[in-house]
């Protein structure tokens, strides 16, 4: 069966905000979670979303240091066939690149809950950047780079990732203005490969492209018996021995024949 990759890039989440903190004042931190019913959905012939990158931006316009944000997306199979589905975080400007957000700190935390319910961290940072680093969310995309695999999803089946980021509110002090970060979720899925013939090798190539490169991975999987396959080895060895064997055990005899007919 020819796969068939489909990849979504979902949206340079545009987090742009201006903010003065003047002497005296108070700043509140909130935790604020996104109210759009974000999806994407695989209909077996194409990807689709629910909601544009302004919207994204929207949610997560200007938010303070000391808040945070959680941003919601269901991915979902509207095929008929099962599909295994990948996903990727790339940050493609992080808020330490800011000229005025040197020294934040970020938390972090890309998570998935499957459609049984069960929960999967697939990245989880407390703190990335403060004082030591001056690329945190870069250090993210390193952990993150290239496609990885999500899960596979049967037909009317659906899961949901969730993303989490929180400014710390202590090393940002006053220094947060005119914010700039762009995070930006790739979604890549595939016709999953039907389940192999017991006693066949099967090779699996995964083919996951982005904009300038592929990402080209090979598994072999073994589904034989390999101690069986040994056997048979053994025993078609064995038989060729005997057969060899008897060859010369037969011209032999008719040497011998056609000796002691020259005799007589």
């Amino acid at each position: 069966m020819r796969k068939k990759i489909l990849c979504l890039v979902m949206a340079g989440a545009v987090m742009a905000g201006t903010m003065t903190v003047g002497t005296g004042t108070t700043v509140y931190a909130e935790d604020f979670t996104s109210q759009g019913d974000w999806s994407v959905t695989f209909d077996g012939e194409g990807m689709e979303s629910s909601f544009s990158s302004q919207e994204m931006a929207d949610e997560i316009y200007g938010i303070l240091p000391g808040d945070s944000i959680e941003l919601k997306v269901n991915v979902q199979n509207d095929s008929q066939e099962d599909t295994d589905w990948y996903m990727s975080n790339e940050v493609i400007k992080s808020l330490e690149e800011g000229s005025t957000a040197q020294g934040g700190a970020y938390g972090y935390t890309l998570r998935y809950v499957n459609a049984a319910g069960k929960e999967t961290v697939l990245f989880d940072s407390d703190t990335i950047g403060g004082d030591e680093g001056e690329e945190a969310l870069q250090e993210v995309t390193g952990s993150l780079e290239d496609y990885f695999y999500l899960d596979r999803l049967g037909s009317d089946q659906g899961g949901t990732v969730y993303l989490t980021v929180a400014l710390d509110g202590e090393t940002q002090g006053n220094d947060y203005q005119n914010t700039l970060a762009q995070l930006q979720m790739n979604f890549a899925t595939e016709i999953a490969e039907p389940d192999t013939v017991q006693g066949e090798d099967k090779v699996i190539n995964r083919t996951v492209k982005e904009a300038d490169k592929t990402v080209y991975r090979t598994q072999r999987v073994k589904t034989g018996d390999e101690s069986q396959t040994l056997l048979y080895s053994a025993i078609a060895l064995v038989s060729g021995l005997v057969l060899l064997g008897l060859g010369i055990v037969a011209l032999k005899k008719k040497k011998n024949r056609e000796e002691g007919e020259l005799r007589s």
